[in-house]
């Protein structure tokens, strides 16, 4: 699917306030336009939230390591969010393209190592798209002409 202008320009201004290049800015700009277009901008607004959650707690899971006081509750909370983000995720995509769909499915969604492993620089991204918004910036919206 091709990006609007207004996502694109979003995404490269999304690189310059985070000082650093997105791993999937095409897929998190299919993310904004089906959310905007599908009218599931709550689920986004959940889900960049549970991204920036999980990106820290794991960089915690990391620091403090598996014997860690509190490592075992902040794991399974760390487990419950990426379950979630995932549902969320996949409910956004729903209403995308077929082709968006089939792509976001098998990059980040078929339950392998590989998928996990493609899903958390993704949540990276969305993290972004998250600390984007607490800077009290705005996400595009769908042109009211559409």
């Amino acid at each position: 699917m091709a990006l609007r202008a207004e996502t694109l320009d979003f995404l490269r201004e999304l690189e310059r306030f985070s000082d650093r290049s997105l791993k999937y800015p095409n897929d998190v700009g299919d993310l904004v336009e089906a959310a905007v277009q599908n009218r599931k901008m709550d689920a986004f607004n959940e889900a960049i939230f549970l991204a920036k959650f999980i990106t820290k707690s794991l960089g915690v899971m990391k620091r403090i390591g598996v014997d860690g006081e509190g490592y075992d509750k902040l794991s399974a909370e760390f487990q419950a969010s990426l379950r979630k983000i995932t549902s969320l995720l996949k409910d956004i995509v729903e209403g995308a393209p077929e082709e968006v769909r089939r792509s976001q499915t098998a990059l980040f969604f078929n339950l392998t190592q590989e998928s996990l492993d493609r899903l958390m620089p993704l949540l990276s991204d969305l993290a972004i798209v998250k600390n984007w918004v607490l800077d009290g910036k705005q996400i595009p919206q769908q042109p009211a002409a559409e």
